[in-house]
This record gives C-alpha cells, sequence and structure tokens, in this order.
C-alpha cells in the first residue's frame, strides 16, 4: 500500500525555501590573522624585551626588608633578658 502525499501550498515555502543568490563576504570586523616571518618575530621579540628591560632599571627596587623593627627590638630585649638570668643564675650563686 502505497501513502500518497498532497503538496501543500501553504507549506510550500517551508519545504522549498527561495534561492539567495549572491558571494558571500566575512563581515568588516572579521578577524583578518596577519603572518609574519620568522626574522621579523624574533626582531620584534628582542626589541620588546630590550624595552622591557630598560624600564625595569629605571624603576626602584621594591623594599625587601619583611620583618618591622619591633621584631628585632622584642628579640633583642628577651635576648639581654635570657642572658642576664643565666648570668645571675651561674655566677652570682649564692
Amino acid at each position: 500500500m502505497e501513502v500518497l502525499v498532497k503538496d501543500n501550498i501553504e507549506n510550500r515555502p517551508m519545504h522549498y525555501p527561495p534561492y539567495v543568490l549572491g558571494e558571500i563576504s566575512a563581515p568588516d570586523d572579521h578577524y583578518k590573522p596577519h603572518l609574519y616571518s620568522d626574522y621579523k618575530a624574533t626582531k620584534d621579540h628582542s626589541t620588546l624585551n630590550q624595552d622591557i628591560f630598560e624600564k625595569t632599571k629605571e624603576h626602584k627596587p621594591i623594599d625587601r626588608k619583611k620583618t618591622p623593627t619591633a621584631v628585632f627590638v622584642a628579640l633583642g630585649t628577651a635576648a639581654l633578658l635570657t642572658t642576664w638570668l643565666l648570668i645571675k643564675k651561674f655566677i652570682f650563686k649564692k
């Protein structure tokens, strides 16, 4: 048994869309890659490294001292107190 489907005029645009003829072109904001030669890339890279090196020489180095002075004062006081107690205990025995 064969099923015969009639062509429905209302659905014709859905089944047979209109043809769009023309040239496909990328939009203006499409990314266009730039090709560099190895020589030009190496030259640009070395120039960039030289610029970075010169800029870093101009800046002052960061203060690397991270321990506050109060910590050293407290450690010194504790060391003096400890030595004073040891000297008092062993040298000035009664």
